[in-house]
């Protein structure tokens, strides 16, 4: 890996920290909590989820910027990219599943006498928030798979034209 991979590297992890810092404040990897509040409910989630969030989304954009600026043509770049893209699927389907938990425990506590108007896979609620979180997760599969492909290419024609450059010289 290059020097300037290292320092864009060192550089979006330290950028990732600070955002971190700002939000969350000096003790945002430590696993006390924090309350969010939507709409009359107060979650509580740990801080150090939310620092790994945020660390997360921080290398895909910055990685993502890199990658298309350079149209695909930096190898580390690239590969830096499409893991950031399995860890945001992750994080896609973990939060997925987070929303899925509060919405059902809220249902239960607020309306304990009928289930059925609380936030299950029939409510028009849930159905909109499955279809985000899925178009969401098949953007990210596919620039991970056009990504994959795009590399290879590049990767592909670099060594071809390496094995063109030493044939060339084997000649002479």
């Amino acid at each position: 890996m290059k020097r300037k991979e290292i320092f864009w590297l060192i550089a979006t992890f330290g950028i990732s920290i600070i955002i971190s810092l700002i939000l969350l404040g000096l003790n945002c990897f430590s696993s006390s909590t924090t309350d969010i509040n939507i709409h009359d409910t107060y979650f509580v989630v740990e801080k150090n989820e939310l620092s790994l969030l945020i660390i997360k989304v921080t290398f895909f954009l910055v990685y993502l910027i890199r990658m298309l600026k350079r149209k695909f043509k930096n190898l580390a770049a690239n590969l830096i990219f499409m893991i950031a893209n399995v860890l945001m699927n992750f994080s896609v389907v973990g939060l997925f599943s987070l929303i899925k938990s509060f919405a059902r425990s809220t249902g239960v506590i607020e309306n304990n006498m009928t289930k059925n108007s609380m936030l299950d896979s029939g409510s028009t609620e849930y159905i909109i928030l499955w279809l985000i979180f899925l178009m969401f997760q098949i953007f990210l599969l596919i620039s991970l798979g056009y990504t994959g492909f795009k590399t290879g290419l590049n990767y592909k024609n670099n060594g071809e034209n390496t094995m063109h450059n030493n044939v060339s010289y084997e000649k002479h």
